[in-house]
Formats: structure tokens, sequence, C-alpha cells
């Protein structure tokens, strides 16, 4: 009986001939039967550029995409291989017939920082490149228009959940959403996470013109780029440091209130509570803890307090019915 460890080496007889049919089949495009023979002799660990090249056009011809391009990455790990531009190649055609061409442009970009790159395919390459870059330009100009229009529909129908969905695909898409997205932000049937969603969205892009923010009953016009990032507000980092003695006695409650804490303040954003408001809410944070481990619920709660935990607790809600944690 065989042991895992023992290899088993073909006879060479069998190896040419096994050889020749593979390459036979796939000229007469047999292209099932080709691949199939091609995996046998790379299972017996009998493998060269012919094979490797064959394998590749067998689950390209197959649309077996996704497993030709995992074979492409893995073999163009080795840059000394002496075929390495000819993989690289066919590499970059995988990722146009599959439309990647983010993907393909990122890796022309590597590729012609190579010294070692031939005259030749740098040219190719290059030609590849302005082709992709059109293409892409084209496919993201047709998916946005959908993604618009899915967007306006999910506004006019109150689906919050679809609203989220199209802005993050919007978002991915590093375009400057136009002025009729802009306008959503004081659109009473866009939910206050999914204003939050395209304020940081116009923030990422350092967007510099005046917008107007209307959620829950507040409003404020301010430009996105004169705005600190959620997390590094004043307010934020001040209410954290308040709750420093909990993280050292308590790490699971920290955790917990940290997280209340962020979602309140990303429903609310950016519309932030002022300064002042401070004390009252870090107040409000240390005293959940009583209020929620309190079985009776007959400890007194100042009426400042109680608006606070009230406020903290429908923002958690809010925040949780768009984003799932």
């Amino acid at each position: 009986m065989r042991t895992e460890d023992e290899k088993v080496i073909l006879f060479p007889k069998w190896k040419t001939t096994l050889r020749d049919e593979s390459l036979q089949d796939l000229q007469e495009k047999r292209y099932i039967e080709a691949l199939d023979k091609i995996n046998t002799l790379i299972q017996y660990d009998v493998q060269d550029r012919e094979l490797l090249i064959g394998k590749m056009m067998c689950l390209m011809e197959l649309g077996r995409f996704q497993e030709a391009e995992d074979m492409c990455e893995e073999i163009i790990q080795d840059k000394n291989d002496e075929h390495y531009f000819h993989y690289v190649h066919i590499y970059l055609t995988i990722l146009f017939q599959t439309n990647k061409y983010d993907l393909l442009m990122e890796r022309i970009e590597e590729e012609l920082s190579s010294e070692n790159l031939p005259s030749i395919l740098k040219e190719q390459f290059l030609q590849l490149y302005h082709v992709s870059e059109k293409m892409e330009s084209d496919l993201i100009e047709k998916k946005m228009s959908v993604y618009i229009e899915e967007l306006f529909e999910a506004v006019q129908n109150t689906d919050h959940k679809k609203q989220w969905r199209c802005i993050m695909r919007l978002k991915t898409m590093k375009i400057k959403p136009d002025n009729m997205v802009v306008e959503l932000l004081k659109n009473d049937k866009v939910h206050p996470v999914i204003k939050t969603a395209i304020f940081l969205w116009l923030k990422e892009l350092n967007y510099s013109n005046q917008v107007m923010v209307n959620k829950l009953g507040k409003e404020l016009e301010v430009k996105p780029v004169d705005i600190p990032d959620l997390e590094e507000l004043n307010l934020y980092k001040e209410i954290i440091f308040d709750l420093r003695n909990i993280e050292q006695n308590d790490p699971i409650m920290y955790r917990f209130l940290m997280d209340s804490l962020y979602r309140y303040l990303y429903v609310q954003y950016p519309i932030i509570p002022l300064s002042s408001e401070k004390e009252l809410i870090s107040d409000t944070l240390i005293k959940m803890i009583h209020l929620l481990l309190n079985q009776d619920g007959n400890e007194p709660v100042d009426d400042h307090v109680k608006y606070y935990f009230d406020e903290i607790k429908k923002g958690e809600h809010l925040y949780l019915s768009i984003i799932e944690d």
C-alpha cells in the first residue's frame, strides 16, 4: 500500500502520450478532456510553461475565470521565473475579460515600475491600461446611474435598508455625489443614519461646499471638510476620558458604554451636542450601569439624566435598525 509521502513517477512513455493528447485536445477545443489530462500530469509533479498555460486556457474557455485568476496569482508570486511576464500578460487578460479593470490597472502600474519589463510589453500594457481606464469609467457611470435610480426609489418608498445599501455601493465607487444626493441631507424620508453616511462620504472627498443637514428636529449648515471625524471630536474624547475608571474596573461594561456612546453620536453627527452637555452625557453613561442593573427600577433619576438616557437608547435603536454590528 502506497503512503502519502511516496511519490509516483509516470513512465516516460505514458507521460509523453498524456502530454501530447492533452495538447491535442486543447488544440481541438476539447477543453474538459484537456484539463483532465493536464491535471493528471500536474498531480504527478509534471508541469512546465506549456502545461500551465494550457491549464489556464482550459479554465478560461470553460468559464472558470476565478480558478484561472487564482492560478495566475499563485504563479506570478515568483518574479524570477523566466516566463514571469508571459504569465502576467495572461493574468491581465483574465482581469480584462472579467471586468476587473481597477485590479488590472493597479497591476499594470506595478509592472511599469519594473526595470525588467520588456519594451514591447510596456507598450502593450500601456495600451491595455488606457482601454481599461475608459472601460472602468463607462462601467462606473453605468452602475452609478442604476444605484442613483435605486436610491431615490428607496427614498420615495421610505425603504431605509435599501437606502443604506445604495449609499454604500456609491461610496465604494469613489465618485463625487451630485447635488440631488447632497439634498437628501435635509429630506425627512431619509433615515438619520443614512444622512450620517452621506455626510461622511462628502467628508472623505474633502467636500468644501456648504450643506444643510436636517435630522431629528435639528438643523445645521456646515462644510463637511471642516468637521472632525466622529472619533476625533473633543466631546467624544473627553467623555471617554471621564469613563477611564470604568475601563479599569469593568472592561465589559466599558465596552458596552463606548458602543452606546458611539452609536448615539453617529446618529446625531454632524449635529453634535454642545461641549457644555459633556458632563451630563458622561454622568448619564455612568449611571446607565445602575439603571440597567437596578431590577426594581425605583432608583431616583435626575430629569436631565433621564433625557439623555432616553436619547442614547433611541440613538442606539436607530443605529442598529440600519447597521448590524
